[in-house]
């Protein structure tokens, strides 16, 4: 609840202050609108259909992405973590391939599926499934070795070992892993957007740009922190939520 309040406080001080200094002339209003001026925009927007379009894909690709980023990325790590041979080879080229932009590799994706959401998508979840599979591998790795002698004395399954020990025990790892990978899977989905894309929040934003339509460019900027407000309180009720059967 603090942590809400002191977002929502921040948030309304930011706010006030760039409403302040739009009106006041510290700055003109094409450089950053005031948020009176934004949400007036807003509501224009809210009867285009366009609008509504661009927000429904890319909402569909950054679900799809995070979906598909959190269960390779999960399955990954569980290899990794039961061949360890497996992760030494892999492990380096995953995190320096984590620090490459991977809206460099966009070129080949147009070229392998076309202009379309499946090229976002594809790249989105890779940024996705790494920070998983790396977190996940991490997590099961620093599991005290008495909970499997534990799983094996109690003759567990395989899956009961894996759902019922192995997982829990990695469970604050597999979660930041989880939070990274909502994160990557918005700035990817963005991105890839933003570069050469025919729809969507990020395509939007970069036609506005180059129209030099600022106050609804700035309309759309604001859409897009709302999703990542969003998303954030998703995925913090799925963490309370997991958390509190953890501990039980």
């Amino acid at each position: 609840m603090f942590s809400a309040l002191s977002t929502a406080a921040l948030i309304a001080v930011i706010a006030a202050f760039c409403e302040i200094g739009a009106r006041a002339g510290m700055w003109h209003e094409t450089i950053l609108p005031a948020p009176s001026t934004m949400i007036a925009e807003l509501r224009t927007l809210l009867g285009e259909s366009q609008f509504w379009g661009d927000i429904a894909r890319t909402s569909i690709e950054v679900a799809l992405s995070i979906v598909f980023g959190a269960l390779f990325g999960l399955a990954a790590g569980l290899t990794f973590w039961k061949l360890p041979s497996v992760r030494r080879v892999c492990e380096p080229y995953l995190v320096s391939f984590y620090a490459v932009p991977l809206v460099l590799f966009y070129p080949v994706m147009i070229v392998l599926v076309g202009i379309n959401s499946t090229s976002v998508i594809i790249l989105a979840t890779i940024m996705a499934a790494i920070p998983m599979a790396l977190n996940t591998a991490v997590g099961l790795g620093e599991m005290p070795p008495v909970y499997m002698k534990l799983a094996r004395s109690l003759q567990a399954s395989p899956r009961q070992t894996l759902f019922s020990v192995a997982i829990p025990a990695a469970g604050p790892y597999i979660l930041a892993g989880l939070r990274l990978a909502v994160v990557y899977a918005l700035i990817g989905t963005i991105a890839m957007e933003f570069t050469t894309a025919q729809a969507g929040l990020g395509y939007r934003i970069r036609y506005l740009y180059e129209i030099f339509d600022n106050t609804t460019m700035f309309a759309y900027i604001a859409v897009v922190l709302l999703l990542s407000c969003i998303l954030t309180v998703l995925l913090a009720m799925i963490e309370r939520v997991l958390l509190r059967g953890r501990t039980r």
